[in-house]
């Protein structure tokens, strides 16, 4: 007599195998599609990407860096709960870029979403459009990322010129500021901070340990996604 063995159990097993190794499901959005349907409950993330996608597109890979885990990224934040959006730049002013995301955050704000409900964080160059982005906006209520968006070295001059014409004494909003201690293109944005009165704007640093140096944010890694992910959920 012949036994008959399912495979049903082991084509389940071997699924769920495959979605835990799988990396994250969530979609990031574009703003209109933020628009669209607003919701006062959700909690929005503004995610603004490195210069390298800017000149290369989703898929860019730095020669120094390797390949930039956008889309893995934006997917780690939906993971926890935020709706991201992200809509991918060209190569453009950042004084422009930060005037679209304020716009944009006005708009949210103006459609019924709480001003504590919005984040808007960026890296390198999009940090430094996050930076610009509290200086115009001025709004204690709203939340920022800064990683790595403050420059040192050799790509220092728009962070210096940042300070140069004082634009710290408007910043306002909650304030993280993300940094790897082995970064030689970005590092402290506290000068920045200081130039406020404090009123308005709370501040916060974290230094990380790590020989990544700026290219520790091109993968979503745990120790920058999980404190921004909370800052971002008023953790």
């Amino acid at each position: 007599m012949s036994r008959h063995v399912s495979l049903a159990p082991l084509c389940v097993a071997l699924i769920l195998a495959v979605l835990v190794l799988l990396p994250g499901t969530g979609r990031a959005i574009s703003f209109a599609e933020a628009m669209a349907a607003p919701d006062p409950h959700n909690l929005y993330l503004i995610y603004l990407h490195g210069a390298v996608v800017e000149k290369q597109g989703e898929q860019a890979v730095s020669p120094r860096y390797g390949a930039y885990r956008h889309d893995d990224i934006t997917a780690r934040f939906e993971d926890r709960g935020l709706i991201v959006i992200d809509e991918i730049r060209t190569q453009t002013n950042a004084n422009r870029s930060a005037a679209v995301v304020a716009g944009q955050v006005r708009a949210l704000m103006a459609a019924g979403v709480p001003a504590e409900s919005i984040t808007v964080a960026g890296f390198s160059k999009g940090g430094y459009i996050a930076l610009l982005t509290a200086s115009a906006l001025g709004d204690p209520r709203v939340g920022f990322v800064i990683m790595a968006g403050c420059g040192t070295g050799r790509d220092a001059f728009a962070f210096d010129q940042f300070l140069a014409k004082k634009r710290g004494a408007r910043l306002k909003g909650r304030m993280l500021s993300v940094y790897a201690a082995g970064d030689m293109d970005a590092g402290s944005c506290r000068a920045a901070a200081d130039q406020g009165s404090g009123d308005g704007l709370v501040f916060k640093e974290i230094r990380i340990r790590s020989s990544k140096g700026h290219g520790l944010f091109y993968q979503p890694l745990p120790e920058w996604i999980t404190p921004v992910a909370r800052w971002a959920r008023r953790e």
